[in-house]
């Protein structure tokens, strides 16, 4: 509590500290249609009008995949606001909004980076932490301590949480060129709760995002609490729409505690493959067989033991003629130690989450190999 309170100071303060003086004109409104704002990472995006403004517009992002009773499709990990720009007073709105409906999962943490630069301090959430909850504006200082000149600044959205772009307000001199920094490679991260981000205290520690900051590549994080193998051919649509160049699979561990057989388990991930080569018959994709998970846990639901799971997918990836279908053996990315991992051990923590990335970044390539 204390240090929402303290959050929440400092916050005030630093609003009052841009609000023009007397005889200084208002700051400008940039509206988040404008041309001015890039984006980045995210699976949908349109601008709709919020309930609490008829006469304004915000940046709304969607993941198009449903979760029943989550609201996850509105959860947009590692989406990016993009802008570059000299303004000396520099505040961006960004709304709260209710779609974000899971009872045991939510993370609102969310950053910014300035030339690239995250520090520990750049970061955001709301005030309510309550499941159900209505519409909260948080008002974010960027420029607070940033040097005179122009900057590249991205906002990153949480993991947890659903949130819509409001627009920036700019004192009315300030000037806007093109975002410099630009991810010429589009990686796709497709799994459970893992790729999500949970456990990861914020999202700019979760794997995706870890990895998409080594590789310099653009990241769309397709994870989902609670996604287990799922043959019908929605998801791989999405993740074919985005047009990526490397895509990362992690689905299994869902499967395993709710005891999914496991021929039904290879066949919902064949099928997976097959509607995802139909479209993209050449992108390299990276089958990750389920990680480590501590002696501890042991599902009442499960029917066989984790280790049938991943040598499905070491024989699907055997029997394919696809040379551009990759197996990555998912115990190999973090070591079998419990304090690499939550209180819940499916799940890592932040160390956890840096040792995978390190790892998977090092074996990920965009470049297709011919037959």
């Amino acid at each position: 509590m204390y240090k929402i309170r303290l959050s929440a100071l400092i916050t005030a303060i630093s609003l009052i500290a841009c609000q023009p003086g007397r005889g200084e004109q208002p700051l400008t409104t940039i509206p988040p249609e404008d041309s001015k704002i890039e984006y980045a990472g995210y699976v949908h995006k349109e601008f709709v009008v919020p309930p609490d403004q008829p006469d304004a517009k915000v940046a709304r992002f969607d993941r198009l995949l449903d979760m029943p009773g989550t609201g996850y499709r509105w959860d947009n990990p590692g989406a990016r606001i993009l802008f570059r720009t000299d303004a000396t007073a520099l505040v961006a709105r960004l709304n709260y909004s209710e779609l974000h409906q899971s009872k045991t999962a939510r993370n609102g943490i969310g950053v910014w980076s300035v030339d690239g630069v995250f520090k520990p301090e750049w970061s955001f959430r709301s005030r309510e932490q309550a499941v159900k909850r209505g519409l909260e504006t948080v008002e974010v200082i960027l420029s607070t301590g940033i040097a005179g000149g122009f900057h590249d600044f991205e906002i990153v959205l949480p993991y947890g949480d659903s949130v819509d772009f409001a627009g920036l307000k700019v004192n009315p001199e300030a000037r806007f060129e093109p975002v410099r920094a630009k991810r010429a490679i589009r990686y796709v991260a497709y799994g459970d709760s893992i790729t999500h981000g949970f456990s990861a205290s914020a999202v700019n520690k979760s794997y995706p995002f870890l990895v998409g900051q080594a590789k310099g590549w653009e990241t769309i994080d397709l994870g989902f609490g609670g996604r287990s193998s799922y043959p019908a051919p929605t998801d791989a649509a999405v993740i074919t729409s985005l047009k990526p160049d490397v895509v990362t699979v992690l689905l299994g561990v869902n499967d395993w505690n709710g005891g999914v057989p496991l021929a039904v388990y290879r066949k919902n991930m064949e099928a997976f493959l097959d509607n995802l080569r139909g479209a993209q018959p050449e992108t390299p994709v990276y089958l990750l067989t389920p990680l480590w998970v501590g002696p501890g846990w042991n599902p009442p639901g499960k029917k066989t033991e984790l280790e049938g799971y991943r040598q499905a997918l070491r024989d699907i990836a055997a029997v394919r003629s696809d040379p551009n279908l990759r197996l990555i053996e998912g115990p190999e990315l973090i070591d079998p130690d419990l304090s690499l991992f939550d209180r819940v051990p499916l799940h890592p923590n932040d160390a956890g989450f840096a040792m995978m990335a390190g790892r998977l970044a090092q074996k990920l390539n965009p470049l297709k190999t011919q037959p």
